[in-house]
């Protein structure tokens, strides 16, 4: 659909009168008449499944497998774009059209005194935020100075008081009515298959801990214990949302602090995440691009990998996805609370997962593209309000952080540096040529390697299984030829969005072999499957609308059920059987070794006298603790110490790696009563030794 809202007599956009000088390419004025009579001479839509049917069997091409070329995958895949564009030059296929712009421009009532207000609660909240912690009073202040910032700016709309009296009317008349029709069958079959992929296995998905979820508990452990920081200092430093979220969870439900209960909040969050994916696709085209957007990402490798491992990565593209979609209703409608809700998005974001510092500068491009596209001036004008009302919201909640970041600057800012810069390590080559390097490694990455990560991917193939990357590939290439044709700034501001929020990944210029990676891209999730339904939800059209409504009803059942299934298959078996296999032999069995230490200690010794035995590139002595349900302590003891526990006439138990001999002839000279013995493991290869020290006499009651 062209630009709805601009009237033929209106200047063109300076994007408009710069485009226009390239010859390559022109706005689309066909008579709409002349579309109709078109798409009547079409029956079946040929080109269009041909591009669909080409796409497909290019991704399978570039499935890992021992002789893996791109070649054919290359070829396969222009020849799925040449169908493509064909099918959209004779008005075979088009892309959803955008939903109208209002015309009106955006209405402000200013309240000065909340504004004032707001201002100064926000400054003395900067000012008792200087001890690093959330307390009561500077919590309070900074919630009040967010809430007067909002009323300042908030314009009240009466349409949905209204609803809400006749909603609450009907209720007192007629009673509770639920109605059950196609959409809610839909959307309950949606949430099913999605609730199944996110909670299935969760306990056993992965399996292992590493030493991230270590420090993640023990962070969670400290707040429980009654610690507030506004950020954590442990392991370079991290954002704080995730840890006291999950505390919140433990601490009201009176759960344990485990690594399963650390799954749970994150695909809590993930789960968020697709509700909001649904709302943008909803606003870019419909709400079946909404619901065929959630699904493809409610069931993929990508997020359901970075989710269950539990880390700070969900709160990339949690907080990405409200940020896009408030930010694009709020422009398509004019409306300044939905300018409210992008701000507070933003900045709340920044308390979430450091890749999210990428955001303010993509909502800064993103308003860039949208003035360009602006034939009035005055347009211009509203387009710096909106940006600068967010990027006061968002910095009014970023408050405790960013008086954090000024006293800390070198803390705060440490792990996104150690990546961009030669801090750590130099640059292999210069930066730019590995800039761009990295550039094109991520861009494929959906197609041919996300990377070697085990831990949150399985290395070496597409971050995309063959039906999701086939219908990516075809949006971005609707999208590239409808921008082309009608230069709507939503479709150029999908397109670059994902460069963009890859950028974390991209700017590892000191560590390239880092990139890509899963969960410095996690914000693309949202772009990407919006893309993927878009695309979706416009193939199916045009089958609906080509072959009929009875046939067409039954072409586009069959192959939604064909492409659903297919894809979940696929994503099943990655998560599931591949990666599980995968993380499993590449993790340390630290749960099975906890579970010997909690046996010893409930049975017969204590946490004080439960020893793992330092060796190189072992076990993390500490998530044995974690395992054996001492959050906090750490059970490790370097083998010099071991002759200082010979003191102690309790009982003891000693852990060690299968190659340390040298500990066990420490151990049985030091302990000659000692018995030793290998555990057999249940994994391959991760077998350990256990040294049992019996109770001196009259040790025991």
């Amino acid at each position: 659909m062209s630009d709805q809202r601009t009237p033929s007599n209106i200047e063109p956009s300076v994007w408009d009168h710069f485009v226009s000088k390239l010859r390559f390419w022109t706005k689309d004025e066909s008579n709409p008449e002349d579309d109709v009579k078109s798409a009547q001479g079409i029956r079946f839509p040929w080109l269009t499944l041909a591009s669909l049917v080409f796409a497909l069997i290019a991704q399978l091409t570039l499935e890992p497998s021992p002789n893996r070329i791109p070649w054919p995958g290359l070829i396969l895949y222009g020849a799925a774009a040449i169908c493509l564009v064909i099918a959209v030059m004779i008005k075979e296929f088009d892309l959803v059209p955008h939903r109208p712009e209002e015309v009106t421009p955006i209405k402000l009532k200013l309240r000065v005194e909340f504004l004032l207000l707001g201002i100064l609660l926000s400054l003395l909240a900067f000012l008792l935020f200087g001890n690093g912690l959330f307390g009561f009073l500077n919590l309070l202040v900074w919630v009040l100075a967010v809430t007067c910032v909002f009323l300042a700016f908030w314009t009240r709309q009466t349409e949905p008081s209204i609803k809400l009296q006749a909603w609450w009317q009907r209720i007192r008349t007629e009673g509770f009515r639920i109605k059950i029709d196609r959409w809610v069958v839909v959307i309950l079959a949606a949430m099913a298959v999605i609730l199944f992929f996110n909670f299935y296995n969760l306990d056993s998905v992965p399996p292992e801990m590493l030493s991230d979820q270590a420090e993640k508990l023990l962070d969670i452990n400290d707040i429980l214990q009654g610690s507030t920081p506004v950020y954590f200092p442990r392991n370079t430093g991290r954002e704080v949302l995730h840890f006291y979220l999950t505390a919140a969870y433990m601490a009201i439900f009176n759960l344990d602090v485990s690594f399963l209960n650390l799954k749970t909040v994150a695909v809590f969050a993930n789960l968020l995440t697709f509700f909001f994916i649904y709302l943008v696709g909803k606003e870019f085209g419909n709400k079946w691009v909404g619901l065929g957007a959630a699904v493809f990402a409610g069931i993929a490798y990508w997020p359901l990998l970075f989710t269950r491992l539990a880390l700070r990565i969900p709160y990339y593209p949690l907080f990405v996805a409200p940020v896009l979609y408030f930010m694009l209703r709020g422009l398509r409608r004019q409306q300044v609370n939905d300018v409210l809700w992008a701000g507070f998005f933003l900045g709340l974001g920044l308390h979430g997962y450091t890749p999210f510092r990428i955001v303010p500068i993509f909502v800064v491009i993103g308003m860039f593209i949208y003035a360009l596209h602006q034939p009035e001036k005055k347009r211009w004008l509203e387009s710096l309000f909106v940006l600068t009302l967010i990027a006061f919201v968002s910095l009014v909640v970023f408050i405790p952080l960013l008086r954090y970041w000024l006293s800390n600057p070198e803390l705060f800012g440490y792990r996104a540096f150690s990546r961009l810069t030669g801090m750590e390590a130099g640059f292999q080559r210069p930066p730019l040529i590995i800039f761009f390097q990295n550039f094109w490694k991520a861009s494929v990455m959906f197609f041919w390697d996300n990377g070697v990560i085990w831990a949150h991917s399985i290395p070496g193939r597409p971050a995309l299984e063959v039906v999701s990357g086939a219908l990516y590939f075809l949006g971005i290439t609707g999208l590239l030829v409808r921008y082309i044709r009608k230069r709507n700034w939503m479709d150029l501001f999908l397109l670059v969005s994902i460069p963009i929020l890859l950028m974390p990944s991209i700017l590892s210029l000191a560590y390239p072999g880092e990139n890509p990676s899963l969960n410095r891209t996690a914000g693309a999730v949202v772009p990407v499957f919006v893309v993927i339904g878009l695309v979706l939800e416009s193939v199916l059209r045009t089958l609906r609308e080509k072959l009929g409504r009875k046939i067409g009803r039954f072409a586009v059942i069959g192959l939604l059920a064909v492409l659903l299934i297919w894809s979940a298959r696929n994503n099943f078996n990655l998560v599931f059987n591949q990666y599980y296999q995968i993380y499993r032999a590449s993790s340390w069995n630290t749960s099975e070794i906890g579970r010997v230490a909690k046996f010893f200690i409930r049975s017969l010794g204590s946490p004080d006298s439960t020893y793992v035995v330092g060796y190189p590139h072992w076990i993390d002595s500490r998530l044995v603790a974690i395992n054996a349900g001492w959050t906090g302590r750490d059970f490790a003891i370097l083998p010099a110490q071991i002759p200082e526990t010979a003191s102690d006439p309790s009982p003891k138990l000693f852990f060690l790696n299968v190659n340390d001999g040298e500990s066990m002839q420490l151990l049985l000279e030091t302990f000659q009563d000692g018995i030793l013995s290998q555990y057999d493991s249940e994994i391959e290869n991760k077998d350990f030794m256990i040294f049992f020290v019996p109770p001196a006499q009259g040790a025991l009651p």
